[in-house]
C-alpha cells in the first residue's frame, strides 16, 4: 500500500500485512499485525503444530527434548496426586481408608493410644463408614497397618513412575512421546 511520509513529505509503497498473524520463531507464541509494513523479524507466517515445536530450517518440528521434559512434568504430576490420594485397604475383617490425610486425622488418636488416655468407648470409623470400637492396642495395631499399606502403596508409585520415564527416555520420536499414557497399566 501507498504511505504518506509526513516528515519526508513523501509516499512511500510499503508491504500491508494488517489482519494477519505471524509466529515468533523463538517461541511460538502468535503476534497480530495492525500496522502496515515489514513483518517483524523472527517471525512466520506458519503456526506451530504442538507446544512441543521448535522453529528449525524454515519449518516447525517436533522438538523430542521438550517432549521428554513435558512428559516426565505428567509424570511427576501423576506421581504427586497418586501420594495424595487416599485408598482403602482391609484389615481385621474391615475396609479402611489410608492415606496422608488419614494419617494426620490418625495421629493425635495413636498419640493418645500411645499414652494409655484413650476414652472409654473410644471407636475409629471404617471405610465404610461403620463406628468400630478400638482399644489402645487396636488402634496401634491399624496405624501400624496403615503405615505399612501407605509404604507398600508408595513404593508402587515410585516403581511406576520410574518405570514411565524409563520408558519415555527409550523413546525416540517426539510425538511417540506426547502420545505415551501416564497412569497404570491396563490389566488384562
Amino acid at each position: 500500500i501507498a504511505v504518506f511520509d509526513s516528515e519526508k513529505n513523501t509516499w512511500n509503497v510499503v508491504e500491508d500485512h494488517r489482519g494477519q498473524t505471524v509466529y515468533r520463531t523463538d517461541t511460538g507464541n502468535p503476534i497480530y499485525i495492525s500496522e502496515p509494513g515489514p513483518l517483524p523479524e523472527n517471525t512466520t507466517t506458519q503456526a506451530p503444530a504442538s507446544p512441543i515445536d521448535k522453529f528449525e530450517d524454515s519449518q516447525w518440528v517436533a522438538d523430542l527434548n521438550t517432549a521428554l521434559i513435558q512428559k516426565h512434568a505428567d509424570i511427576n504430576s501423576w506421581r504427586n496426586t497418586q501420594e495424595n490420594a487416599n485408598y482403602v485397604f482391609q484389615f481385621n475383617n474391615h475396609n479402611w481408608d489410608y492415606g496422608k490425610a488419614t494419617q494426620e486425622r490418625l495421629a493425635l488418636s495413636v498419640q493418645m493410644a500411645k499414652a494409655n488416655k484413650l476414652p472409654d468407648g473410644f471407636i475409629w470409623t471404617d471405610a465404610d463408614n461403620n463406628d468400630v470400637p478400638m482399644t489402645a492396642g487396636e488402634l496401634l495395631n491399624l496405624s501400624d497397618a496403615i503405615d505399612l499399606a501407605m509404604f507398600t502403596k508408595g513404593l508402587q508409585i515410585h516403581m511406576r513412575q520410574r518405570q514411565m520415564k524409563e520408558e519415555v527416555n527409550k523413546l525416540t520420536d517426539a510425538q511417540a512421546v506426547l502420545d505415551y499414557v501416564v497412569g497404570w497399566p491396563e490389566e488384562s
